[in-house]
């Protein structure tokens, strides 16, 4: 089974000379920063899954529908415990 990492590689930074200011100010419309007490995440950890979900009851009731399995509760990725 593959799991996510907890940390990602590391690598070399690169320069982009392409991105123009415009584009930047109106990505600041797209996206914020959070925090695990504003949004919270659950992420299924089953191999191939890696889908997202506000709430463990909610990734559980997704378990039990799509995996056929309510038992395991290890395999959950989370900023929120």
């Amino acid at each position: 089974m593959s799991l996510l990492p907890s940390v990602l590689p590391s690598g070399p930074a690169v320069s982009d000379v392409t991105t123009t200011l415009a584009q930047l100010e109106a990505a600041l419309a797209l996206a914020k920063v959070t925090s695990p007490k504003e949004t919270a995440i659950f992420i299924c950890a089953f191999q191939d899954c890696h889908r997202l979900y506000p709430s463990r009851e909610r990734l559980m009731a997704h378990r039990k529908r799509d995996h056929n399995n309510s038992d395991d509760t290890d395999r959950i990725i989370t900023w929120n415990e």
